[in-house]
């Protein structure tokens, strides 16, 4: 049954909660070699956990208990066991446990390491070498994990300053790849890794954003698919390390950035997601005969990272689905089609709500084209109160889907725009790399042109114009009060950035390496850039009151700037508010309980500070 919940411009605590428990899934990491079997993200349990499922069997068990919910796992080839970041109060800093599909103790893998900061975990085939990319002490490292009668060995294999992609591992365990962005001159590398003897680099071949994905499993040759930058957009790849050969995949409909779903290895089939200015295409697509056809839904979007999809034995597929109007589900794309689709139940949601979007350009103050979505409360004759909701990233999107909190500001009487800004992807490489050498400035630039054409089209009240963003969209929030303080009626910051030097010097080498690429340099090198691109520069210039919401244990945007930043505005007498939360950087959005109570304080503050607005004529 669909819940009908939005009949009027007021919500209740109720339908409030219903927009937050409703099951929800937001992550599906499948099995290489048996895809039916997956690690599921889902809220079923109340806050996001994983779960381990079998989509063939109907076998299913929550795997993590984590207090404030858990966001990434990973799952082995043959999909017996499952891995994840043992961290504590959601800091990310930890340990890699592997546990038993079906149930068992987690077993610290890395025991004689201390505690780091990682993603993912890759392995061969057999289970016996896994390996992961890991910010440890102030570099970024490849480990390989040797596994022999139950006994972990672990050995740094590779170590750099520069930005390092998630690590892969060949079939055989005789090969570890990872991307490499030098620092210096923002190129990146695929770089091949042997460990059949001793531990060594064999090979590094320059691609303009590479991304390694898989090796080909039938080849003793190191063959990986990969996506690259071609022509401007992210292609995927065939590429033999030993012949320097590229085979390009690729076809005259693609138009945006193509992303690789699934790879069925013995079908030579691959499931791809074209993603062009924010709306995405789901495609099959066959290596050897090089046949693709479109499938699935043909509105809203889908999870695009690689192993996304659960390939059952009659062919169908399972992924992860929603759209604005939509709470997020999976669905079974069915055999032999692929045109047609149902609802697996026990994993999807049943909110259904039924506003109008708009998906519009705009012009920035270049002239640059900007893509935004605008959605209108009902029955309003009124001008709007606006929120303009930045997305964080910087290379996020905002995408046709589901959005809980962007339900609970049309439910309260708020008009909605999402800006898709200059950094977002699905706009092209020119489009995502404008903001480097100058972080902060286009984004601004497009989120004020986003207001301007909400109040010259007279949808919104010019003195209604709320900000809102978490981690790089709290970051442009608080650098577009400074830089612009006359055009807002209050700004919402989660998990933020207020001071770009601080930020530097507290964060992990992992995103060090990223700001070092985004400013051309570190603070010693760029100090006047880092200055310029940092909200506190401004902070004199704030007139519109500002609430904060900010994780103790966050490491990626680490608190004491965000302490210092206050302290600044109170010694002004500027109007702040603050909500500290015990958990890091994602715990407002897998803690279930706390995203609640964040997103009604939030709601409080905006419309606590809503003014009055004119007539629509």
């Amino acid at each position: 049954m669909i819940k009908q919940i939005y009949k009027n411009n007021s919500m209740s605590t109720l339908k409030l909660q219903s927009l937050f428990k409703v099951l929800s899934v937001q992550y599906l990491f499948t099995a290489s070699n048996a895809s039916h079997r997956a690690i599921v993200i889902s809220n079923r349990s109340g806050n996001y956990q994983l779960h381990a499922v079998d989509f063939e069997s109907g076998f299913h068990r929550q795997v993590t208990n984590k207090k404030g919910g858990a966001l990434f796992g990973s799952i082995s080839p043959d999909g017996q066991y499952i891995y994840w970041l043992k961290d504590e109060a959601g800091g990310e800093y930890g340990n890699f446990v592997k546990v038993p599909f079906a149930g068992g103790k987690p077993i610290n893998i890395t025991p004689k390491l201390k505690p780091y900061f990682s993603y993912s975990i890759a392995s061969d085939d057999k289970g016996e070498l896994l390996c992961f990319t890991a910010t440890a002490g102030n570099n970024n490292k490849v480990f390989a994990v040797q596994v022999e009668n139950n006994v972990y060995k672990t050995n740094e294999i590779y170590s750099s300053d520069s930005y390092l992609s998630e690590a892969i591992c060949s079939s055989n365990g005789k090969y570890v790849c990872v991307a490499e962005t030098n620092n210096q001159t923002g190129k990146n590398s695929l770089v091949l890794l042997s460990l059949k003897n001793k531990s060594s680099l064999i090979y590094s071949k320059l691609f303009d954003g590479g991304i390694p994905l898989s090796f080909l499993k039938k080849s003793e040759e190191p063959i990986i698919l990969a996506l690259t930058k071609t022509n401007n957009w992210l292609r995927p790849v065939l590429y033999n390390f030993t012949k320097d050969r590229v085979s390009k995949i690729d076809y005259q409909d693609f138009c945006g950035d193509v992303w690789v779903l699934g790879w069925n290895k013995e079908q030579e089939e691959i499931i791809l997601c074209d993603i062009y200015k924010a709306q995405q295409k789901l495609y099959k697509y066959n290596i050897k005969t090089k046949e693709i056809k479109r499938i699935g839904p043909l509105t809203g979007s889908f999870n695009f990272h690689f192993n996304s999809v659960a390939y059952l034995k009659n062919k169908s597929l399972i992924v992860r689905w929603s759209d604005f109007n939509t709470s997020p589900r999976l669905i079974q794309i069915t055999s032999p089609t692929h045109k047609k689709w149902k609802e697996v139940n026990e994993w999807s949601g049943d909110i259904k709500s039924q506003y109008k979007i708009k998906n519009v350009s705009i012009r920035s103050s270049d002239g640059e084209d900007v893509q935004m979505w605008v959605v209108f409360p009902k029955n309003k004759n009124r001008k709007l109160s606006f929120v303009i909701d930045i997305h964080g990233g910087p290379h996020g999107v905002n995408n046709d889907e589901f959005s809980p909190e962007a339900q609970a500001w049309l439910a309260n009487g708020f008009g909605y725009c999402a800006v898709n800004y200059r950094g977002s992807i699905s706009f092209g490489k020119k489009f995502e790399k404008k903001i480097y050498g100058d972080p902060g400035y286009w984004e601004v630039e497009d989120v004020v042109a986003a207001r301007n054409w909400l109040v010259d089209n007279n949808y919104a009240s010019s003195k209604n114009i709320v900000l809102y963003g978490w981690s790089w969209g709290g970051y442009i929030t608080l650098l577009a009060l400074g830089k612009y303080p006359d055009l807002w009626n209050c700004g919402i910051a989660g998990s933020a950035i207020a001071d770009c030097l601080m930020q530097y010097e507290d964060e992990p080498a992992y995103f060090k390496a990223q700001d070092i690429e985004r400013f051309n340099g570190t603070p010693n090198t760029t100090r006047a850039q880092y200055m310029r691109s940092s909200p506190i520069t401004y902070i004199n210039n704030i007139q519109a009151p500002i609430f904060l919401l900010h994780g103790e244990n966050d490491v990626r945007c680490p608190p004491r700037q965000i302490r210092h930043f206050i302290d600044k505005l109170k010694k002004m007498n500027k109007t702040v508010s603050i909500k500290w939360f015990s958990s890091g950087h994602t715990g407002e959005f897998t803690n279930t309980s706390l995203r609640l109570k964040l997103i009604d304080k939030i709601l409080h503050f905006a419309k606590k500070n809503r003014k009055e607005g004119p007539l629509r004529n």
